[in-house]
């Protein structure tokens, strides 16, 4: 099975640093797979689900968006952030979900918009990663 570099760094350091298979990205053009010898590509990284798979192992991130580099068998992502998809607090984000919606009805502005309407966007995706992952035990 053909494999490449991965080194996925989040602002609190490198999260991930190994040879992979495949990996799952999220883009705003929906999600792309990456295998070895893929063609050279930078693209930006849209709030949702990191896979990071290893033969038949599968490792699962959420991430709130980035960056990410694709060259020479080499696949380099800067996320805003890296959390393993089973260390989520459900109730948390549930809470950070719904205090975004609510403080969508009060902006004052286009920024304050934009602002409140991405936390929002990111607390819907790590939303969806748990429901994903509890299925997927299922």
């Amino acid at each position: 099975m053909n494999t490449f570099e991965l080194k996925l760094i989040a602002p609190d350091g490198v999260k991930y640093e190994q040879e992979a298979t495949e990996v799952i990205l999220p883009t705003p053009d929906g999600q792309i797979a990456v295998l070895a010898n893929h063609e050279p590509v930078i693209s930006v990284l849209s709030p949702g689900e990191i896979i990071v798979k290893q033969g038949n192992k599968e490792h699962f991130l959420a991430t709130e968006g980035g960056i990410v580099e694709i060259a020479n068998n080499l696949v380099k992502v800067l996320a805003d952030t890296a959390e393993d998809v089973d260390s989520l607090d459900e109730l948390k984000i549930e809470e950070a979900k719904k205090a975004a919606q609510q403080r969508l009805a009060d902006v004052r502005n286009d920024e304050e918009y934009a602002e409140t309407l991405a936390q929002l966007e990111k607390q819907i995706a790590k939303i969806s990663a748990i429901k994903r992952r509890k299925k997927y035990r299922s």
